[in-house]
């Protein structure tokens, strides 16, 4: 537990997670540190083409400098982004298993396998919603986005890149369909999260969702149904088809055993098990089927599993689909999510970040609208800055659950607002760190992909209009306010 504060006139002396912080915040000083980091990140990234990467890795030593000018030690300041780096433990080694998995679902034809019969049985004009209908039954049964952007999704892109189908238009229905899923299903972490932090009940929470998610995600099909149709049928090339799934058949033995990896992977993640060790597992199963039923050695897949699956099949453009994978090619994704979390434990770490958005939260004056509203900002702020969907939980769900609550305002509905920006909008932040694991998956830049996101912006325009009108906002049992032990609600505008 940080040191309490003795000076109690500043924000940051708020407690937060349990935790005070040892220096206090002005808000203008949180404001000029986070405009200065966005700034110099966007102006690397955008005006120099310099990495994020490397973007990240430079600005340790602004954040830290910014840090230290609040009062905090070098080693106190480099403790704060060793806690943080910590929590990327866990996407990261499931970056660098997906690697190595891709390469040897080359090597075993589980891809190929997919693509073939992908462009056997899809119809280009009917593509995009496939793929957004394909994605959102995965994530839903398995619970994990990241899961189906690196099987199922890897799989449709390809199939898209064969039939012509614009890849950000793919890239996007994709990563709607992903999104979805995870937000709704109940065995994602971030649903659970969502609604343990924010004091709801899974199932309830998810219910409460389905107000904003299936008006956003009717919209977004008939969106994505109206692109396949316009674009869809322009995109169809039949010989380039007929290119692909000969040259196919000529590489790879296709037959039934070669969905066996992928079965089992999206097996064991609906029965639960660990995301690691599903990939794992995949990864086990992809080397027997490339071995055994391919004809590869065993050193070779090794190899590729290091440096990537390469293929020369007689095609350009088959070799473009299927050369790719490797423990190696995922590094930079790796770097990216590391840095980005150990810079975001310094801003969090001293309180900036809560600095920002407090006085904002002091400012509710008790309406639903502006609740709602501050909600909102605080979970897309934190997402922008911490790169994670647990960060962006974890604040969001701890600064407004007393707010909710005072205002006579049940938890599910804080859950809600969490999880509309927090989870389907974390994809289109660039450097968020599910915007680059989709990236690296699907191929496509975050900036390409970006602008087809649409359940990312039109899942949250349903949480404003219900915090105007007043409409699904529920209010708090009498039972549960005594449960929660806060004062009487306020009075409630909306």
């Amino acid at each position: 537990m940080r040191e309490k504060p003795e000076n109690h006139s500043n924000i940051t002396a708020e407690l937060v997670e349990g935790k005070f912080y040892k220096h206090s915040v002005s808000f203008k000083y949180a404001l000029f540190s986070v405009l200065l980091f966005f700034g110099c990140l966007l102006t690397g990234t955008l005006a120099f083409g310099a990495s994020l990467e490397l973007m990240f890795l430079l600005l340790w030593i602004l954040v830290g400098l910014l840090v230290m000018k609040l009062g905090y030690k070098y080693n106190e300041v480099q403790n704060m982004a060793w806690e943080m780096g910590k929590q990327s433990f866990e996407p990261n080694t499931i970056i660098l298993v997906v690697g190595v998995m891709i390469a040897t679902w080359m090597a075993s034809g589980t891809i190929p396998y997919v693509i073939y019969w992908g462009l056997e049985m899809i119809s280009p004009q009917y593509f995009l919603i496939t793929a957004l209908l394909l994605a959102s039954a995965t994530s839903l049964a398995t619970g994990t986005s990241w899961g189906t952007l690196g099987t199922v999704g890897l799989a449709l892109m390809a199939v898209g890149n064969a039939l012509g189908v614009p890849s950000p238009m793919t890239a996007g229905a994709i990563i709607c369909g992903a999104f979805f899923g995870d937000k709704m299903s109940p065995l994602s972490d971030s649903t659970i999260l969502a609604s343990s932090i924010s004091g709801a009940k899974v199932t309830t929470h998810i219910k409460h969702m389905l107000w904003t998610t299936v008006p956003a995600y009717v919209i977004t099909a008939v969106i994505f149904l109206f692109l396949g149709l316009k674009y869809g049928k322009e995109a169809m090339n039949l010989q380039q088809i007929q290119e692909i799934t000969s040259t196919l058949t000529k590489n790879f033995d296709l037959s039934w055993i070669q969905v066996i990896p992928l079965v089992i992977v999206l097996a064991l993640l609906i029965k639960g098990v660990s995301s690691i060790v599903s990939l794992l597992l995949g990864v086990f199963s992809g080397l027997i089927v490339a071995v055994l039923n391919q004809g590869y050695g065993v050193s070779e897949v090794f190899n590729m599993m290091t440096n990537g699956f390469v293929i020369q099949s007689g095609s350009e453009l088959v070799d473009t689909i299927l050369s790719r994978g490797g423990l190696f090619s995922l590094m930079s994704s790796f770097l990216v999510v590391y840095l980005a979390m150990c810079v975001t434990g310094m801003l969090e770490g001293a309180g900036i970040l809560n600095a920002l958005v407090e006085p904002l939260v002091k400012r509710t004056d008790g309406s639903v609208f502006k609740i709602t509203l501050v909600t909102m900002f605080i979970a897309f702020i934190t997402s922008a800055i911490g790169s994670s969907m647990l960060l962006t939980a974890i604040v969001t769900g701890s600064l407004m659950r007393a707010v909710f609550t005072r205002n006579n305002l049940a938890p599910e509905n804080l859950s809600r607002n969490i999880e509309d920006v927090g989870t389907i909008g974390a994809p289109i932040i660039p450097w968020n760190s599910n915007a680059i694991y989709a990236s690296q998956m699907l191929g496509v830049s975050p900036f390409a992909f970006f602008p087809y996101v649409y359940l990312a912006f039109i899942t949250p325009i349903f949480d404003i209009i219900y915090a105007a009108t007043g409409l699904t906002m529920k209010k708090l049992k009498s039972e549960e306010l005594e449960d929660e032990n806060v004062p009487p609600a306020q009075h409630i505008s909306s």
